[in-house]
């Protein structure tokens, strides 16, 4: 892959999060508008998916949770692939000495808990929150793309254009960030690509646990959570935000899998 795809991939992180950001502007009602007389109304011309327990318009709903889902997610990413591109340089760099032997520490207590469980615990100490639960998916997701600019800095050190660099005098800090690591960063920007449905996923699940939109905010995962006491008498309202879930992360997934594709990436 060239050295200028990856741009290309960050490129279209950014255009996803512009999308997320425009989307609550369309002409729809109030998500917070509560109305009493309408409250679990069925899908019609006025309530295109129907209503929620409290008469909440719930295409309106659902179009503000996508926003803050793929808002949160998307941002949580490119903070974490920018940790982990830093932290992965440098203990790249120092392979084998105290700053590589603290990163491999830190990683290896990050990734012997799972994702789910290690996030609601911090998030329980600290207490629920969007800015709160992208604070901690940010902490936690930087690992494996600092473990892949590792690898590749490790790879990339020994070849004679580094060696040259050194040879002429060139500052160390110079040498791992202007000349080694922008060869580095494709593999990890790829893989935060393929990973941005999972995070998707790790958001709703905060959100399903209560641990991160709050309400009155329209959060997909405590949009689900809410409607499951519904389900069987007015079923629109967790299969509205389940399926708006569903078709997201697919479509994020299969868009991952086009980029791959063109920049001829397995």
């Amino acid at each position: 892959m060239q050295n200028s795809s990856w741009r290309q991939f960050i490129w279209v992180l950014i255009g996803l999060l512009l999308l997320s950001i425009l989307l609550p502007l369309l002409p729809t009602q109030d998500p917070l508008s509560i109305e009493l007389d309408q409250r679990l109304s069925p899908p019609s011309s006025h309530h295109w998916l129907g209503t929620d327990d409290l008469g909440r318009d719930m295409l309106s709903r659902v179009l503000h949770g996508i926003s803050l889902t793929v808002s949160i997610s998307i941002l949580a990413l490119l903070s974490s692939l920018a940790i982990g591109v830093f932290l992965g340089a440098i203990a790249g760099y120092y392979y084998r000495r105290w700053p590589d032997k603290v990163f491999n520490w830190l990683a290896d207590f990050i990734t012997a808990v799972p994702f789910l469980v290690l996030i609601a615990a911090l998030l329980s100490l600290t207490g629920p929150g969007v800015m709160k639960a992208y604070i901690v998916l940010t902490l936690i997701i930087w690992v494996s793309p600092a473990r892949i600019v590792r690898a590749e800095v490790i790879k990339t050190l020994p070849l004679q254009y580094v060696q040259a660099e050194r040879a002429i005098g060139n500052q160390e800090w110079k040498i791992l960030f202007l000349v080694v690591l922008p060869t580095c960063v494709d593999t990890a920007v790829i893989f935060a690509v393929s990973y941005l449905p999972e995070v998707i996923a790790l958001e709703a699940g905060l959100s399903f646990l209560g641990l991160g939109v709050q309400p009155p905010q329209p959060g997909l995962g405590k949009m689900i959570f809410d409607g499951i006491s519904f389900i069987s008498s007015a079923s629109w309202v967790a299969v509205s935000p389940a399926a708006a879930l569903f078709l997201m992360v697919l479509v994020v997934q299969v868009a991952a899998w086009w980029a791959r594709r063109q920049f001829q990436v397995i």
